[in-house]
């Protein structure tokens, strides 16, 4: 990725070319966790919390890292819900959605990227009127009874490094 310019907000460095960005639809008792957004970019709107993966951090380590900054709450990784890539302005986004146990804390907005985090139900989320359509879908997979998930296996390549393969 190349350096990010001065005066260039962190969006616009993070959506230069190609990312990626995961997110994670933590559920516990029957309850999505959802954040509000504060910053400039989606200001309002309830969504599952996340952000970018940096360079040097696993899939797993990002989702867990952004859930706890943005929400103050800790969880687990299960499996991958979903996945989305999108095309924009000569961009590639790719946006990989954790479906994520509970450990522990309750939820806290960070003051900066968010000014809200709350556990909802899946009606709850329905009649929310600032909430982007992809988190009403993950809502649906994440509350589901049996959301069908992808799951992490540690498998070794030929030299011996070990990888997260995520298999149905």
């Amino acid at each position: 990725m190349t350096e990010k310019t001065s005066g260039e907000s962190v969006f616009e460095y993070y959506n230069r070319g190609y990312n990626v960005g995961v997110g994670g639809a933590v559920v516990k008792e029957g309850r999505l966790l959802l954040v509000r957004r504060a910053s400039a970019y989606g200001r309002g709107n309830w969504q599952i919390p996340g952000g970018f993966i940096e360079r040097t951090e696993s899939m797993e380590d990002a989702v867990v890292r952004e859930v706890e900054e943005e929400a103050g709450v800790d969880a687990s990784p299960r499996g991958i819900l979903a996945i989305r890539n999108r095309l924009f302005d000569g961009s590639n986004s790719t946006y990989v959605v954790f479906q994520m146990d509970w450990v522990g804390g309750e939820p806290r907005a960070d003051g900066i990227e968010t000014d809200r985090a709350e556990w909802f139900s899946l009606d709850e989320i329905r009649a929310l009127k600032s909430r982007p359509s992809i988190n009403l879908a993950l809502a649906e997979a994440a509350l589901g009874e049996t959301p069908g998930l992808l799951t992490g296996k540690l498998v070794s390549s030929i030299d011996g490094d070990t990888y997260t393969l995520f298999v149905g």
